[in-house]
């Protein structure tokens, strides 16, 4: 059996996989609050620890860890370079890891773990060209051509959140100006949710977010929709736009045989991608959200020495 580890800007969860690529269980913490390293890795090592115990699985009988982050990521040396979202700054994850577990630790970009997961078991399993669309706090990518990894310089290819949508347009955390994860991330979509219950508060959509002790999150949207209102729809049209700006000039880069979307929002299935293939209109690449929901990102991580 394996752990494979994802981590993510919000939150970070662990599954045990075993040998037919199951995740028979699997952990969760919060990172959204971390604001050092040693932050950080109080909550990824609690999330192993936990998952140890919840199974009865002693770390002798563990082959390997491995560890999907965002940003870039330097799988050779073991180390994110920078996470946008995260307290990381050339960090030796592997070596942290290691040192606590003592076991193996492999690591890779979340959004690579991702589309490895969904290729070696997932639904692009048998398609050899596919690229993995990871929607949360920022936007990450993962490229499979001809059934391998592409890892690209300093294994810095797939960072399609980065990809300069509009030069006028709100400045990312990485720095530049128009990244397309600042209007098409779930993060984005939460805060135009927010801005609008802010400015026209006594809406169905307000409703939602009042329900929910003010709290808005990736359902609230949809939530909303389901029960009619007309503002929230306008919104989920325009989301859906930018979206699609994305996806249509990564099919015409890539051209693969599929595209799969990963991340909390792909649980919305025929609601989000039906009117996404819509509005693209017709193209050889098929659209699909993750089969594997939460789960790609571990089971990829825990099958890295696979690659």
């Amino acid at each position: 059996m394996r752990i494979g580890i994802d981590l993510g800007g919000t939150s970070v969860a662990a599954g045990l996989v075993d040998d037919a690529y199951k995740v028979l269980f699997r952990t969760s913490g919060k990172t959204a609050g971390c604001k050092t390293e040693h932050e950080l890795f109080v909550v990824i090592n609690k999330c192993v620890y936990d998952l140890l115990e919840k199974s009865g699985v002693s770390i002798d009988d563990i082959k390997s860890i491995g560890i999907g982050c965002p940003g870039s990521t330097d799988a050779v040396r073991g180390v994110v370079n920078v996470a946008d979202n995260l307290p990381l700054l050339n960090t030796p994850v592997v070596k942290i890891l290691n040192d606590e577990f003592k076991k193996p630790v492999l690591i890779d970009n979340d959004a690579n773990c991702a589309a490895w997961g969904e290729y070696k078991t997932g639904i692009a399993k048998y398609h050899e060209n596919m690229v993995m669309i990871t929607i949360g706090t920022g936007i990450g990518g993962g490229i499979i051509i001809n059934g391998k990894l592409i890892p690209g310089k300093e294994n810095h290819a797939g960072e399609i959140g980065h990809m300069v949508v509009d030069i006028h347009g709100k400045r990312c955390a990485c720095g530049r100006i128009g990244c397309w994860e600042t209007i098409a991330s779930t993060r984005a979509l939460i805060d135009k949710v927010k801005s609008e219950t802010e400015h026209v508060p006594f809406t169905i959509l307000g409703n939602v977010v009042s329900e929910n002790n003010g709290i808005v999150n990736g359902k609230t949207l949809f939530t909303a929709m389901k029960r009619g209102c007309k503002i929230s729809k306008s919104i989920f049209s325009d989301y859906i736009e930018l979206l699609a700006v994305g996806v249509m000039n990564i099919i015409e880069i890539f051209r693969p045989d599929m595209i799969v979307l990963g991340g909390g929002i792909s649980r919305e299935g025929d609601t989000l991608i039906n009117p996404l293939r819509e509005y693209i209109g017709e193209t050889s690449t098929r659209i699909e959200t993750s089969s594997l929901d939460d789960n790609a990102g571990i089971i990829g991580a825990a099958l890295l020495h696979l690659k």
